[in-house]
């Protein structure tokens, strides 16, 4: 065979190689999250986050994690789609532990079960969707006890940080119906400390999640410091009422900024009563918010949020209408529409 005929036979067989490896990976569209809301003057801006994982399975054990995060699709069309994270993990080192390398984007610790703060997309940059985003590079031991105990240790670098500076420590007692979870950890001149707890009901449930993310030395710990989130569940039928009590943090993870940021979130607490009910063979469920809440930027604020979910082929459409009781710094009216799915 010619020479310039084996060149070109490698040219294309070795990129078919290629290919194939790349598909025998799972690919998943883990979340899909569009949100657009439109106030009183016509004006909308939506927000973004697209996030796709290639996962080997048991058989590789591997993830490559993608993201596309945009606050403002309409007015800025500069965010692509981005490296989030990659994972390796090899299971039952000496029947004892798992071990996984990850960087970038690994999970959440102490992670929240339904309310995240009022219309929390409209936040550029802090989602409050658990008590400590891990972000950084390291390793993690994992151990499982008769799926009752559990246990992970982590050593990384965090993001924001120049070396391997921080360490995080999970217990979980896993006893249905109850469910106990305790973290603390360290970072540089900073230390963290947290615990939740869950009780699965038949017509209650009970979520309570809270920790200091960022405690300094000589500091005097103030409320403000706190991830707090109690949420208690009542089932009755087809309906469903959600009680929420939450608090933000003073420092969380900024997605935008990629990094452990002051919120500047003062007296905050909010209280959100979801009533909805959702007809047994349906594809919709319909109910509202009652929203109250205190902080540095709204001393005493009301609102009330019906709202229409339509579930369709996999995807959630929620539509919400937020009126504006009491607030000097919002809209009378702003709609929302959100568009969830993941595939």
């Amino acid at each position: 065979m010619k020479q310039w005929k084996l060149t070109a036979l490698c040219l294309i067989v070795v990129p078919l190689f290629g290919l194939q490896s790349l598909f025998a990976a799972n690919v998943f569209v883990t979340d899909m999250d569009l949100t657009s809301n439109i106030d009183m003057k016509g004006a909308i801006t939506t927000r973004g986050d697209f996030e796709i994982s290639y996962d080997g399975g048991h058989k590789y054990q591997g993830k490559l994690m993608l993201q596309y995060l945009n606050a403002d699709i309409e007015g800025n069309t500069l965010p692509a789609l981005s490296f989030y994270g990659a994972q390796a993990s090899v299971k039952n080192i000496f029947q004892v532990f798992d071990l996984t390398y990850w960087t970038g984007y690994y999970g959440i610790i102490g992670e929240g079960k339904h309310y995240k703060g009022h219309l929390y997309h409209r936040n550029s940059g802090f989602e409050y969707n658990g008590y400590l985003p891990v972000q950084g590079t390291g390793l993690v031991f994992s151990m499982d006890y008769y799926e009752k105990y559990g246990g992970q240790f982590f050593v990384y670098q965090r993001y924001g940080g120049s070396t391997v500076d921080s360490f995080d420590l999970n217990f979980s007692i896993n006893s249905d119906p109850l469910y106990f979870k305790l973290f603390t950890g360290a970072s540089e001149n900073a230390w963290r400390a947290g615990a939740q707890f869950q009780l699965l009901g038949e017509f209650t449930d009970l979520y309570l999640t809270a920790g200091d993310p960022s405690i300094e030395s000589g500091k005097t710990v103030t409320f403000d410091d706190f991830y707090f989130l109690l949420e208690e569940w009542f089932k009755l039928n087809r309906w469903n009422f959600i009680l929420s009590v939450f608090s933000r943090p003073e420092v969380q993870y900024n997605y935008l900024e990629r990094d452990y940021l002051a919120t500047d979130e003062k007296n905050d607490i909010d209280f959100n009563f979801d009533l909805n009910y959702e007809p047994e063979t349906s594809f919709f469920s319909g109910g509202s918010e009652l929203n109250i809440q205190t902080n540095s930027e709204e001393s005493f604020g009301v609102y009330l949020s019906p709202y229409i979910s339509i579930f369709t082929s996999g995807v959630i459409w929620k539509v919400k209408v937020d009126f504006n009781l009491l607030s000097e710094n919002r809209d009378f009216i702003t709609a929302y529409l959100n568009v969830k799915a993941s595939f």
